[in-house]
């Protein structure tokens, strides 16, 4: 379909966008539930990004907020150089977020309307399939969970069958460098899981389409395809390697077969297909493991079946099969354990967003044959009357609950600020309970925690909290670690060996013990508790009389071997002070002489940390700082080695005097990414050019 012939349906798919969505562009709070991943999370993770670059001028590379520092740009949820994702550069953080909500529904339309004419619909089919899809309850669910990363691969998902089935067409530049693009931005957005089951779903489509290809054509089209996708992948290349490198350094390497299935689940279940069961938005995690297509769908897709079954059973199968891969069976443990990738995630009732798709689709189908033969005035009505049916549904179960807040509501300030927020002599915040400090809102409100929430955390930053805790050398689960909960202090001076000035507890504790003392109490603090919303409870604050502070001298040094061993001596030490480092030669360091100094942190940046430092001799220092790499230190202007120390913390060598110390995160991979996406612009350009030059 030519470019002109989409230009009324797309109208009328954005004019029902806007229409559906006019409480979030017409107000000026911030989506809100009581079960937002965006106030929970997502809010600070933005916040992030505007005072690295406001405060720092530097990129997002390291975020102090949680887990006493861990990747910022790194972190698929941030995907912060998603095109989408820039209206957080530009405006406040409740427009943004609402304008990046509503956009994605328009995307979702958009690129449902496109796919729809690519499986010949006809135009009204294509337009009913656009509405129903990005007003489907499950996408409309997600906006209700605040999934500010996952909305978006939703809303590519049909493009990028779209653009692949231009490309087994014919495969011509234009085309490979539009599924490039496609491809690229997909894998860009921050869902890892939702882009890697649309790679399956792609790879089953390619192999069902390649049988209409001509034997000859076959090298051809699989050359583009594979073509366009390695161009994708250099083009994504500046989030896919940083992501990369953190997840091979983090707790999802221990795969789990039990963590891998979630809350699976049961035949029950089923019941959802024909209705939620959401209990009004009520219920916890309403969204997952739950069927729902949409009433609307179901007979419309059982007629399409009935009276197209060439064009229809490739969708009903696709349907069948992503229902059959939520449950536990022998074939899901099988892929589990065998296919690549496929144990990074969990919850496999996500790949629901794919049969969703394929069920429009299916409804679509339906649609043309109910239009079929229809004089024109009819066939309009009844295109409208169907078109309604999506907006009905989605309308009465999710408009209630798509409703905003003020950002101040929503996100309180936590009590005992002024001592809390970050700063050079701040220090860092241990926080007891959940809700006292919630973990993920600590960015935005400027506080550094030892705590977090996230689905990526560093393996060796959660085997030092574990010992920590326990005084165990091997406590830390072998499954993936989302919350870093401290529900223990076995052994204060690594507690304050990550420089924990103060702790925060939604309960009085006896903390006297390990030198904490008591200072102050609030009473009925509004705090953001998840799936409860905004309650109102008590929050303690203690402040450690004996803090290391950021950085200190070591009184002595053992190398080890290992990350093992590392862990063994940490859990049998007594002192904060003594050193154990990974990558230390015996006899070829320096001549330490352990005579102490004193270490004082000038500058607490984003991205990079200043110290001032006076060292009686030749000293090692330890910084309380998580060990990443791309850590860079420069003394006196000149860079120094940098030591991974006590597991999970950073080291180096200090010579005698008064010196200034300068740690800055660097990202080697995104560097290396940036020049590999410049590359394939430049191709994707060439590309293009003959075409550009064809039109004029």
């Amino acid at each position: 379909m030519k470019p002109s012939l989409l230009r009324v349906p797309a109208l009328i798919i954005l004019a029902v966008a806007a229409a559906f969505s006019v409480r979030l562009w017409s107000s000026s709070g911030i989506l809100y539930s009581d079960h937002s991943d965006l106030i929970a999370m997502g809010a600070g993770l933005q916040v992030i990004e505007t005072r690295s670059i406001h405060d720092d001028r530097r990129w997002p590379l390291w975020d102090a907020s949680c887990n006493a520092g861990s990747p910022a740009h790194a972190n698929p949820l941030a995907s912060y150089l998603l095109p989408l994702q820039w209206l957080f550069l530009f405006l406040p953080v409740a427009r943004a977020a609402n304008l990046f909500f509503i956009s994605n529904i328009m995307l979702a339309g958009l690129s449902m309307l496109v796919a729809a004419r690519r499986f010949s619909l006809s135009t009204a089919a294509s337009v009913f399939c656009g509405i129903g899809y990005m007003l489907s309850y499950r996408y409309l669910a997600l906006f209700d969970a605040g999934w500010l990363p996952n909305v978006t691969m939703y809303a590519l998902a049909p493009s990028v069958f779209w653009a692949a089935d231009n490309v087994l067409e014919r495969p011509e530049p234009r085309r490979v460098a539009c599924f490039a693009a496609v491809l690229a931005l997909s894998a860009m957005q921050g869902s890892a899981q939702s882009f890697y089951y649309a790679l399956l779903g792609l790879g089953a489509f390619v192999g069902s389409r390649l049988s209409s290809v001509s034997p000859a054509a076959r090298s051809r089209v699989l050359m583009a395809l594979s073509g366009g996708g390695l161009l994708a992948l250099l083009l994504a290349s500046p989030d896919l390697l940083p992501r990369a490198q953190f997840a091979a350094l983090s707790s999802r390497t221990n795969f789990d077969y039990v963590f891998f299935l979630g809350k699976a689940p049961g035949w029950r279940d089923l019941a959802t297909l024909f209705d939620p069961l959401d209990a009004g938005g009520m219920r916890v995690e309403y969204w997952e493991s739950n069927f729902y297509f949409g009433l609307w769908l179901y007979p419309l897709a059982l007629w399409g079946c009935l009276k197209d079954w060439k064009k229809s059973r490739y969708l009903l199968a696709s349907v069948l099969v992503c229902l059959f891969l939520c449950f536990d069976s022998p074939v899901l443990k099988a892929l589990f354990h065998y296919m690549p990738g496929f144990a990074l995630f969990r919850m496999p009732t996500r790949m629901l967003q794919l049969a969703q798709l394929a069920g429009v689709l299916l409804a679509g189908v339906g649609v043309d044959a109910l239009l079929r033969g229809l004089e024109r005035r009819k066939a309009f009505a009844a295109a409208v009357c169907l078109c309604l049916l999506p907006v009905a549904d989605s309308g009465a179960r999710l408009i209630p609950r798509l409703g905003t807040k003020p950002l101040s509501w929503a996100l309180p300030t936590p009590p005992f600020i002024e001592q809390l927020r970050r700063g050079e002599t701040s220090g860092r915040v241990a926080a007891i309970g959940r809700h006292s400090i919630p973990y993920g809102t600590a960015a935005f409100h400027a506080i550094d925690m030892i705590n977090g929430f996230q689905p990526l955390n560093l393996k060796h930053y959660i085997e030092y909290f574990f010992v920590l805790q326990t005084g165990r050398p091997f406590a830390a689960p072998r499954y993936p670690i989302v919350w870093t909960d401290l529900n223990a202090i076995s052994k204060p001076e690594m507690l304050r060996a990550l420089d924990v000035k103060h702790i925060v507890s939604d309960r009085f504790v006896a903390l006297e013990g390990i030198d904490y003392e008591f200072v102050a109490r609030q009473e009925d603090v509004p705090v953001y508790k998840l799936y409860d919303g905004i309650v109102h409870s008590s929050v303690f604050l203690w402040r450690d009389r004996k803090p290391l502070g950021p950085a200190y001298f070591a009184s002595s040094l053992t190398p080890v071997i290992d990350g093992k061993k590392s862990l063994e001596a940490i859990a049998a030490s007594t002192s904060a002070l003594d050193a154990y480092v990974l990558g230390w030669e015996p006899g070829g360091g320096a001549a330490l002489d352990f005579s102490g100094g004193r270490a004082r942190m000038t500058r607490r940046g984003q991205n990079n940390y200043e110290y001032a430092l006076s060292s009686r001799g030749t000293n090692f220092l330890i910084v309380s700082q998580v060990w990443y790499p791309g850590w860079r230190a420069t003394l006196d202007g000149g860079e120094v080695p940098i030591f991974r120390v006590n597991h999970a913390l950073m080291g180096l060598v200090v010579p005698p005097g008064e010196h200034s110390l300068r740690l800055e995160m660097t990202s080697p991979m995104l560097a290396l990414g940036l020049g590999l996406a410049l590359a394939a612009t430049a191709v994707l350009g060439m590309m293009l050019l003959p075409n550009a030059v064809a039109r004029r």
